[in-house]
């Protein structure tokens, strides 16, 4: 049986890395609550450089476009390690392996607190900005439902192709509803961590079956 283990360290950032992701993380900030303050069509992207303390010059060169900053990054696809770690696990299940594999990855990306909720109340205010945003999420679980489908396939060999491509979508699609339930809950912890993290999914995990299951007479 496979052992859980702790979570591979990231590679050590440099400075010029965490200067970089610092000032963009600023220029994303400064878009998220100028449109908060003043609405989605009345800030430009002057506007959002002088805030961050940049130049326009280098706000199109982190982002391209004002869309593109409001948005922020994409999401973080899962590294080899945390494809092949979520393949080989046999101590929990599907849902709750891949759960623990797509929150790995958001980890490591050193999401913002306050910046991921300003986001949130955003896309509450701005219904263009969220269903641009709702666009990018599902073309990102396109991409993570072929990492399930092959554990699927791996571990349910006499299932058709349509079978595994409904159950590899509703891995996604549980896993995915888990992450964001309890990841508001995590950030809003400064001092959390992945293994609080997991252990978050592990306990909603039973919640989930109790839920799904058929009351008894």
């Amino acid at each position: 049986m496979h052992e859980s283990t702790s979570v591979a360290p990231a590679r050590a950032e440099g400075l010029r890395e965490r200067k970089l992701r610092e000032a963009r993380v600023a220029a994303q900030r400064a878009a998220v609550e100028l449109c908060l303050e003043r609405g989605l069509d009345s800030v430009t992207v002057e506007m959002i450089a002088d805030r961050a303390g940049i130049s326009p010059r280098t706000f199109y060169n982190y982002f391209g476009t004002r869309e593109a900053a409001l948005l922020g990054d994409a999401k973080p696809e899962p590294t080899e390690d945390q494809v092949a770690r979520f393949l080989a696990r046999d101590d929990v299940s599907d849902v709750e392996a891949f759960a623990i594999m797509v929150a790995e990855a958001w980890a490591a990306s050193q999401p913002d607190q306050e910046l991921f909720l300003l986001r949130q109340r955003l896309y509450e205010a701005e219904p263009t900005l969220a269903a641009a945003n709702l666009s990018r999420v599902g073309e990102h679980r396109e991409a993570l439902a072929i990492i399930a489908r092959e554990r699927v396939a791996l571990r349910h060999p006499e299932l058709t192709e349509p079978d595994l491509t409904l159950e590899a979508t509703l891995t996604v699609a549980l896993a995915m509803a888990a992450v964001q339930t309890v990841g508001r809950a995590w950030l809003a912890d400064g001092n959390a961590d992945l293994t609080q993290l997991e252990q978050l999914i592990s306990d909603l995990v039973p919640r989930v079956r109790r839920l799904t299951q058929t009351p008894r007479a």
